[in-house]
């Protein structure tokens, strides 16, 4: 018999938000958690990462039980929080050897892993971080830069990445398309990839969403020489994925993008970057077709493996 005493924090996260975990479920389909404007779990990744944030955030408070956290602490620290220097070396939207106040993003990270914790919702804590956002696009000219004074592996990545504004963990998740069915749940647009030449892929991201990719034919013939015989299973940020593919992927691809991009360009707007770079351009291709805006912004966020429009604005700044 173990105590909840004897539990490590990370363990009590993961016990706690258990509860939370409704995997293979579709996200239209789950509750909201408490009062909180936040829906249980459909995947291993948020969930996983939202245990390390409670946890992460219990260590910094000093306490032992994660339920000694209640609304006036978690509010306290996300206040305390907002004038620290981050100590991450992520190179994310940060110039080199630059000092970084903690990011919006960050703050609003912390207060959904606590809000999910107390089923009860926080107040939103701003950064004194509040420089305008820039963008985070790459210019073909940088990302074949960061790619030539790469490993193959990683430049390989690089190059897929950018063509199809792929997340770094959806790089593991590569299929042929033929090689796995849709299922047509949801309506698609027809004019995705409308004016794009080359292979279609399929990869899986956020909340599971299984979604076509298209591939240049230079790009095909290249990756298929990477194609294990035997599937490989990896494990990226606590999560396993069964690859196809040996190329680069998730945090270790992140991290060498990051470096590479810092070292040769003098800033870093991480690997997450390819994806706006594809959005932007794709954009612009898709209303020279004569689409409007707003269809526009629908076909470019399924193809980028969202269905609201609204989320591609992210992209577009």
């Amino acid at each position: 018999w173990k105590s909840s005493m004897a539990k490590t924090l990370d363990q009590q996260a993961e016990a706690i938000l258990k509860q939370h975990l409704k995997l293979g479920t579709a996200k239209r389909d789950v509750d909201l958690i408490g009062s909180t404007r936040h829906h249980q779990f459909t995947s291993v990744r948020s969930f996983k990462e939202t245990a390390s944030t409670l946890a992460r955030i219990a260590r910094a408070l000093g306490v032992k039980r994660l339920k000694e956290i209640d609304v006036a602490t978690a509010t306290a620290y996300l206040v305390s929080r907002r004038d620290q220097i981050s100590k991450r070396d992520n190179f994310v939207h940060v110039q080199k050897n630059a000092n970084k106040l903690i990011s919006q993003k960050t703050l609003d990270a912390e207060r959904k892993a606590l809000s999910i914790l107390l089923k009860e919702p926080i107040s939103r804590i701003y950064s004194a971080n509040d420089k305008p956002l820039a963008s985070r696009a790459y210019t073909t000219e940088q990302i074949n830069k960061i790619a030539s004074k790469q490993s193959a592996r990683n430049s390989l990545s690089t190059r897929i990445a950018a063509e199809a504004g792929l997340r770094a963990s959806e790089l593991f998740t590569l299929r042929k398309a033929e090689e796995i069915n849709i299922k047509q749940t949801r309506a698609w647009h027809p004019a995705r990839f409308k004016g794009v030449e080359g292979q279609r892929y399929i990869v899986v991201g956020k909340g599971g969403l299984v979604r076509e990719i298209v591939l240049s034919h230079d790009t095909v013939e290249a990756l298929e020489k990477t194609r294990f015989v035997t599937p490989q299973q990896v494990t990226d940020r606590g999560v396993r994925y069964t690859a196809h593919y040996d190329i680069a992927g998730g945090n270790s691809f992140s991290k060498s993008f990051g470096r590479v991009s810092a070292s040769h360009l003098d800033f870093s707007n991480g690997a997450h970057g390819l994806r706006h770079t594809y959005a932007q351009s794709r954009l612009n291709e898709i209303k020279a077709m004569g689409y409007p805006e707003q269809e526009a912004k629908i076909i470019l966020s399924q193809e980028i493996g969202h269905f609201r429009a609204n989320i591609t604005e992210t992209y577009l700044r």
